[in-house]
């Protein structure tokens, strides 16, 4: 071998060598990098405060029991709850004062068409919603509302929602021009009077005002999206999260949701003490044993499927009624409003 060869040789040997060291440096400092950056996103997780919007209502019992039986710390959680006033869990969300709560599905259609920053990330429940009428009424099927006035808390709620739904799938119509039945807004503590006193033939309202004005007043159920056909099935309450929380803090989000769905899963299995729980500690008015028999009509299967599914049945028939433009893509709209954690079924 000539000198000149062994030169070469050596010179390559070298070459080589040197690739190897910079390419070992460059994954090291990766490495080192991704930690730091998980280290950085993790410390700034755990000196986080999500912000929950104060639930108050039986279907929200998730929230209520993660928070009453240890499960957000159990997930590591550091949270506190926001006096939202008079605002709907969306407005107090949009408006950057919470950052994640439970509530009704059928609230959220509307303002995630227009535009809201969130993202359902599960259902929790069916239930929870029922159309009254009063203890003499003549009213005996929802054909009957045709020509009628009912009375609800606001007339894009959720209540008023199911309503529109029902008397749309029993053929009546209920777009906002030439409508058969008139809505009539009254502050909800005022619905069970006004019925009573004649001023509407009908109310629609969520549970536990449904069990307690049955009970005050006499009140028959016309429907209810716990047990009336085709409803019944459909996830009533889910969970959200802002979109600068699901970007900002995604474990956090996740482990809401995570923490929603145990909370469900141990409602299911445990009714009556979820419900004393509930009482107890004022989340709930009425009697332990009237907010039961509301509890128990639900089907305490959390899913995230079930929720989307339950969300394109809903923004169907909001558009079939004229409450969403037919503009709009359902299924492109139920795409984007969800957004599927690891860990969640």
């Amino acid at each position: 071998m000539t000198k000149k060869s062994k030169t070469n040789r050596l010179t390559k040997w070298l070459l080589y060598v040197g690739v190897a060291v910079i390419v070992l440096i460059a994954a090291v400092f990766s490495v080192s990098h991704i930690t730091n950056k998980k280290s950085a996103a993790t410390k700034k997780d755990d000196n986080y405060v999500l912000k929950l919007a104060d639930s108050s209502g039986l279907c929200e019992a998730p929230q209520q029991i993660a928070i009453e039986k240890g499960i957000f710390k159990k997930y590591g959680i550091n949270y506190k709850n926001v006096k939202i006033g008079d605002l709907s869990g969306t407005e107090a969300l949009t408006a950057g004062k919470v950052d994640a709560t439970n509530s009704l599905l059928a609230s959220i259609v509307q303002p995630l068409t227009n535009g809201a920053e969130l993202k359902i990330t599960t259902g929790l429940h069916t239930g929870c919603l029922q159309i009254l009428v009063g203890k003499n009424s003549k009213i005996k099927s929802v054909k009957d509302l045709k020509g009628k006035k009912i009375g609800v808390g606001t007339v894009a709620g959720s209540a008023a929602t199911f309503a529109k739904r029902v008397l749309s799938y029993n053929g009546l119509h209920v777009a906002t021009k030439n409508s058969d039945v008139q809505f009539i807004a009254y502050d909800s503590a005022s619905l069970p009077i006004v019925l009573n006193k004649g001023q509407v033939d009908a109310i629609a309202v969520g549970d536990p005002d449904t069990q307690i004005a049955i009970k005050n007043y006499g009140f028959k159920s016309l429907a209810s999206s716990a047990t009336t056909e085709p409803f019944k099935d459909e996830y009533c309450c889910v969970a959200y999260v802002s979109n600068k929380l699901a970007k900002e803090h995604p474990e956090i989000a996740r482990k809401f949701t995570l923490a929603l769905q145990e909370a469900a899963q141990w409602i299911a299995k445990n009714q009556s003490n979820s419900v004393h729980i509930q009482t107890e500690k004022k989340y709930i008015a009425g009697e332990e044993k009237t907010n039961l028999s509301a509890l128990e009509t639900y089907q305490w299967e959390p899913s995230y499927d079930g929720a989307k599914k339950a969300f394109k049945q809903t923004a169907d028939s909001l558009q079939d009624i004229g409450i969403i433009s037919k503009d709009v893509d359902t299924q492109a709209l139920t795409d984007h409003s969800f957004l599927k954690v690891k860990g969640i079924h």
